[in-house]
């Protein structure tokens, strides 16, 4: 622990400032993370590695620590989004974006108009659901390809996103006396 807690502390300090977590009872929690992730399994991930050069469990150290740190800001994240995603895709169907402003329901409603008239194929249903849960309840490609009944991968998703966009903004680009960008 003397000789490698420098390099997992490092580690461990450098993802979470770039993660926005910088009070040290964070990184703390994050270092206590890595020592036990390095320590499960019969400490697999110590004794799986094969050293050539003497110097080389330093560079492993580092990269094995700064994924762990990764892993568990990640973990945390997705821990904190699944509370909002446990409804199906078919649950969610049509549903508007919340608010209340006047103008801002207007203009939605105009975009839900646009929305329904570019979807009129046999995925109409699944491409305005994407649509909403992407742009209305603000969920990611990713997410929504997770839910039970996409059918799509993230990939398919940010597809449908596309083409669903593309031709609601040349609808708007008249107009607005704009071009559709």
């Amino acid at each position: 622990m003397r000789r490698y807690h420098g390099v997992l502390t490092a580690a461990a300090v450098r993802v979470s400032n770039r993660w926005g977590q910088t009070s040290s009872g964070e990184t703390d929690d994050v270092v206590q993370e890595i020592y036990l992730k390095l320590c499960a399994d019969r400490a697999r991930i110590l004794t799986g590695f094969q050293e050539s050069r003497p110097e080389a469990v330093f560079g492993y150290l580092k990269v094995v620590a700064t994924n762990l740190a990764r892993d568990c800001f990640r973990k945390r994240l997705a821990a904190k989004r699944s509370t909002v995603m446990t409804a199906s895709l078919d649950e969610v169907g049509d549903v508007a974006a919340p608010g209340n402003d006047v103008e801002r329901q207007f203009t939605l409603a105009e975009i839900d108009a646009l929305l329904i008239r570019h979807t009129q194929t046999e995925t109409a249903k699944r491409d305005r659901a994407i649509f909403r849960l992407y742009y209305g309840q603000g969920m990611t490609a990713q997410s929504i390809a997770d839910l039970p009944g996409a059918g799509l991968t993230a990939k398919g998703v940010e597809g449908v996103l596309h083409r669903v966009t593309t031709a609601i903004r040349r609808s708007i680009a008249p107009a607005q006396g704009t071009g559709a960008s």
